[in-house]
């Protein structure tokens, strides 16, 4: 962790203040996803498990970034905020896989990435302390990437344009990470540091995902990938 300049009450004052803000954001803008994608159980349970996801990683974040790094609250903190990365990720994956895919696309895939998602997290747990911030790190960029598949198969139907969010929302999230791991930029020594832009490149990957499945929200849960949802229709 960077040495950053601490304020009253908060350890890391920016890295805490950005996610809890947009903690409240994505809770508001949950509302309107949900209500978006009604009329379907199943398409607003993946939904909502997305909106939890995203909210309850950024809550901890930041709270994990607000409360002094001594004790034993700040432990459990910690060990929940790197387990809400993995949870984050699958809850990601849980919408896209639900609405735009069908059989072994969507349950089979679903089940690997989940499983993925809490092998992770009990790792992650047991060996918090023997795993290094790189590996960890690598850790979660791995489990992200392995949606590559899914895009190009959301390309090759629907066009490069369409899915367009879900790749710049990997590219943010893994340029954030790397930085991370590089202990790089230094914008503002003790105040905006690599983990501070890493916060912000968190930010900026939600934002995109959160687009990308805003607009599939409504979409009907068929036996056929989007079978009634034409390329026309999504590219105008």
């Amino acid at each position: 962790m960077a040495n950053v300049i601490s304020i009253t009450g908060f350890s890391d004052p920016f890295s805490s203040l950005s996610h809890l803000l947009g903690a409240f954001v994505f809770a508001v803008l949950s509302a309107f996803m949900l209500r978006r994608g009604r009329g379907d159980s199943w398409r607003v349970a993946s939904l909502a498990m997305f909106c939890l996801g995203a909210v309850f990683l950024l809550t901890i974040s930041g709270v994990n970034h607000l409360i002094a790094r001594q004790g034993a609250a700040h432990l459990v903190i910690q060990r929940l905020d790197h387990a809400a990365i993995f949870a984050l990720i699958a809850c990601s994956f849980t919408p896209i896989h639900m609405i735009l895919f069908h059989g072994w696309g969507r349950w089979g895939a679903l089940a690997l990435i989940w499983a993925i998602a809490f092998l992770g997290i009990i790792l992650k747990s047991v060996y918090f302390d023997s795993i290094s911030a790189s590996i960890g790190t690598a850790m979660y960029i791995g489990m992200g990437w392995i949606g590559l598949g899914s895009w190009f198969s959301v390309v090759r139907r629907y066009g490069f344009y369409f899915a367009q969010p879900i790749m710049w929302g990997g590219i943010a999230y893994t340029v954030g990470a790397i930085l991370d791991i590089l202990q790089w930029p230094v914008l503002i020594s003790g105040v905006i540091q690599w983990h501070e832009v890493f916060h912000v490149a968190v930010l900026m990957g939600l934002a995109f995902h959160w687009a990308f499945i805003y607009q599939i929200a409504n979409w009907p849960l068929d036996k056929c990938m989007l079978s009634s949802v034409t390329k026309q229709e999504v590219s105008g």
